[in-house]
């Protein structure tokens, strides 16, 4: 199998999902660096809530915890990841998944910035599909992150898939992220 493709910071406009997240961050960090996850109002979100992880960062980041993972992405982990390590939940995945996805989650920790991600699911051993994602960094003290918010969004790869099954995946797609 050929490696998976994954980019960071892809040049490509952001899917509106994504994009709505992106806004709402730098609209709750003001002039401060990050936001505080007590900033962070579900009820201002309610579109994105089941696309969002909420991610604890433990030992300064030498793995994460899974404090959120809204209820569209639950089909994407063989088991329930909220409340376990990001390197327990990835597992299944493969050791190169759980290394990579703690390398990008480290990545916007020490940047305490945005982050979007794009790439294919072999990169979570998961094909036919695809994903992007978004990922921001919240601040306790205002200096370092504590926490990662984002909003992850997941298509099946519409050629090999059963035909009813991709139009109506390629449909939901398109209309979650504002293209149709």
């Amino acid at each position: 199998m050929a490696a998976p493709r994954f980019e960071l910071n892809p040049q490509s406009e952001e899917p509106v999902l994504l994009a709505d997240l992106r806004r709402y961050w730098e609209r709750k960090r003001g002039s401060r660096a990050m936001p505080s996850r007590g900033q962070v109002v579900p009820s201002e979100i309610k579109n994105l809530l089941p696309f969002v992880v909420l991610v604890d960062v433990v030992d300064g980041g030498a793995d994460f915890r899974y404090r959120l993972v809204g209820s569209q992405l639950h089909a994407y982990f063989p088991a329930q990841p909220t409340g376990r390590l990001v390197s327990e939940a990835l597992l299944p995945f493969g050791a190169d998944t759980v290394a990579a996805t703690l390398d990008v989650y480290r990545r916007v920790v020490a940047q305490r910035q945005p982050l979007r991600i794009r790439g294919d699911g072999a990169w979570y051993a998961q094909d036919p599909k695809f994903f992007e994602a978004i990922l921001t960094p919240l601040s306790e003290d205002g200096a370092s992150a504590n926490m990662i918010f984002g909003v992850f969004k997941f298509v099946w790869d519409f050629a090999t898939v059963p035909l009813e099954m991709a139009a109506a995946a390629e449909r939901d797609w398109h209309a979650s992220v504002g293209e149709g």
